[in-house]
């Protein structure tokens, strides 16, 4: 992917979120499945959009996943993104995550939206993201957006 298609994605990632009404607390839920088999789930985890990256932050503020890069495109009212690059920032350090594969969408709209193939509905104002990681890891995520920041 060439710097002007990475500039682009994020800036629809951004564009399509600006509409988005910030909600009074986090109410998202953050799930990591390690490699071993150990569960770790987060919950009221804060989404934020800031310059067309992901921001999900834990409760107690200790993490934040961020997803910087994503290729994307509609599918209906839906914005549907495979990330190319994220990080786990923690304790003031950033290490890059070792993604194998991924998948977000992202509903900006007013009203739950028909996911493709599936009889699922994403609720408004909300994104629902599942990363894979070279390392066996997953981690899904859902919820609404708490804030969009442009820049």
């Amino acid at each position: 992917m060439t710097a002007s298609s990475r500039i682009a994605a994020a800036l629809v990632v951004a564009a399509c979120c600006a509409f988005i009404p910030a909600t009074a607390r986090a109410i998202g839920t953050l799930n990591i499945h390690q490699g071993t088999g150990k569960l770790n789930t987060y919950k009221d985890v804060e989404i934020k959009v800031f310059s067309g990256s992901l921001f999900l932050t834990s409760d107690d503020g200790n993490g934040t996943i961020v997803i910087t890069r994503a290729a994307c495109s509609f599918q209906g009212e839906i914005l549907v993104c495979f990330p190319t690059a994220a990080a786990l920032v923690q304790d003031g350090e950033s290490s890059a995550l070792n993604l194998k594969s991924g998948t977000l969408y992202f509903n900006s709209t007013n009203a739950a939206q028909p996911l493709s193939r599936s009889s699922a509905k994403l609720p408004p104002n909300s994104v629902m993201a599942t990363l894979a990681l070279n390392d066996g890891t997953s981690i899904n995520v859902t919820g609404r957006i708490d804030e969009v920041i442009g820049q």
